[in-house]
């Protein structure tokens, strides 16, 4: 597979370095022998499926036929088993080796210097981290699904997953470094959930993380925890985490009556800024040698001082009080993992929430982790591809756009997604050839 000689045709080598990444992972059906279809093509067919946006996988399936060619160009496939087949075959492949295909993804940005222009307070890269599901049925259930007994006495099986995504304040783009399953795990009666998905993410962070930069963890307050804070700092990981109650309010109420708390205000187009903040505390009295430092902010309308917005952090930064408008704007970019991540997955073509199969074993999580590989594939595209940026312009929304490259690489011979862009964004036109 070639490498990315610009930014131009970025996106198609980029997916050529996951097909050989895909190639080489190990195939768990080598002891039933006589393999029609590799499970590298197997994989990236679902990517596929993905990255186009196709609303079902026999939606894939029914339309292999008239874009075949483009899926052999596009993204270097051999040969697609059945839906069903396709979906046994996947059913046994650990997530945890998808979860290494995002490597690729995060090598070509390196690559690319993207990570310089992401620092946050000079040296650090943030990244967001939280749940949420993507699968749930009353009647399809698997041995790592979730359990929830409702009042009317049916039952729902579901899965979840934990995404960690880097994530910046004043950047649209967001980018998914992994994802963990939160699901039942082997051996235990309890539902599993985030903090214990979390003690097995936050180590991959930490790996995946780019050469000399050091990250910071954005949490909401169910990560505020002892163990889940003293987990980060053994990884080199600091955390912006939220406080809503325990033992850091009750110190820092008791220093606000005194007057203790020290204050910065600044004012923007007409808000008014206010951090009160204190350095050294005690996180709990379960864990008193572990200190914190907190922030508690409040954004109101600088004319009828109406509170607009209120939170409360910690976090292991030593800050200068110059600094404070810059932490709190990344502080707030946590929702970033919501808004720009799952939103999207959810609403923006992607469909996280639909049945694209469930399995008896990994089927579910394969194919949100591939969902979730695609849509990192097309943030990049979205933050340094020229020609991705004007077809998106030219769409007005991502919907849009999608559909329009569905409808591209559906109806006509293309030899790269770089070339789909171009007609989309009226660059080229079919007096051109798009064999090209």
């Amino acid at each position: 597979m070639r490498t990315f000689q610009t930014k131009r045709d970025m996106i198609d080598a980029l997916i050529g370095k996951l097909k050989k990444a895909m190639d080489g992972v190990s195939d768990h059906r080598m002891a039933a022998g006589n393999l029609q279809h590799s499970l590298g093509d197997i994989l990236m067919g679902a990517f596929a499926m993905f990255h186009l946006k196709d609303p079902s996988l026999l939606v894939f399936r029914q339309r292999l036929e008239e874009r075949w060619a483009n899926l052999q160009r596009v993204y270097g496939i051999g040969s697609v088993p059945g839906d069903t087949a396709m979906r046994q075959a996947l059913d046994g492949v650990n997530p945890a080796t998808v979860g290494k295909l995002f490597n690729s993804v995060l090598k070509v940005q390196e690559e690319l210097g993207l990570w310089e222009g992401r620092r946050v307070l000079g040296a650090y890269l943030a990244v967001s981290t939280d749940g949420t599901q993507h699968y749930c049925s009353s009647k399809k259930s698997c041995a790592h699904c979730l359990v929830k007994q409702k009042r009317n006495g049916e039952t729902d099986y579901y899965h979840q997953l934990l995404a960690a995504v880097q994530v910046h304040p004043d950047q649209e783009t967001v980018f998914p470094l992994d994802i963990e399953p939160i699901q039942q795990q082997d051996g235990n009666s309890k539902n599993d959930c985030e903090q214990n998905a979390a003690k097995r993410l936050i180590p991959r962070v930490a790996e995946k993380l780019p050469r000399g930069m050091q990250g910071l963890m954005l949490l909401d307050a169910l990560y505020a925890t002892g163990p889940c804070l003293k987990l980060l700092k053994a990884h080199q990981l600091s955390y912006l985490a939220t406080v809503k109650d325990g033992y850091v309010l009750l110190q820092a109420g008791r220093m606000a009556e005194k007057g203790q708390l020290k204050q910065y205000t600044w004012m923007t187009k007409g808000k008014q800024h206010k951090v009160s903040y204190a350095k050294g505390l005690s996180h709990s009295g379960t864990h008193q040698d572990l200190e914190v430092n907190y922030l508690s902010y409040t954004e109101s309308d600088a004319r009828s001082g109406q509170e607009l917005y209120k939170s409360s952090w910690v976090t292991d930064l030593d800050f200068e009080e110059v600094q404070l408008p810059e932490m709190v704007s990344v502080a707030r970019a946590r929702w970033k993992v919501e808004n720009e991540t799952f939103n999207t997955l959810k609403n923006q073509g992607y469909q996280l929430e639909h049945n694209f199969g469930h399995g008896k074993q990994f089927l579910a999580s394969v194919l949100a982790s591939l969902m979730m590989l695609a849509f990192l594939t097309d943030q990049v595209a979205q933050h340094v591809d020229a020609c991705f940026k004007k077809a998106l312009a030219y769409c007005k929304t991502r919907k849009n756009l999608f559909e329009k490259v569905r409808q591209v690489f559906d109806l006509l011979p293309c030899m790269s997604m770089n070339v789909i862009y171009r007609f989309i964004a009226k660059e080229i036109t079919l007096d051109f050839p798009m064999l090209e």
